[in-house]
């Protein structure tokens, strides 16, 4: 499991998914992201598993599932 911290985004990419831009500048999709941690332009940590996670549509880069969070 990773441990990331960036901005959580709303992209508007394939009908809008949400996605945490780390602060070292990658994008990365948050699949099944909680209602919680939906919310645009918030900064969070997340802890995520990349296993079952390789195939998206949306495009953005890496994908993660989303285990825990915490709002910073």
């Amino acid at each position: 499991m990773d441990k990331l911290r960036g901005t959580v985004r709303k992209l508007g990419l394939e009908g809008g998914l949400w996605a945490l831009v780390t602060d070292e500048g990658a994008s990365i999709e948050l699949i099944d992201a909680p209602e919680a941690l939906k919310r645009d332009g918030v900064r969070a940590e997340v802890l995520a598993d990349r296993s079952g996670a390789d195939v998206t549509v949306g495009m953005v880069g890496d994908a993660v599932r989303v285990k825990s969070f915490q709002i910073l």
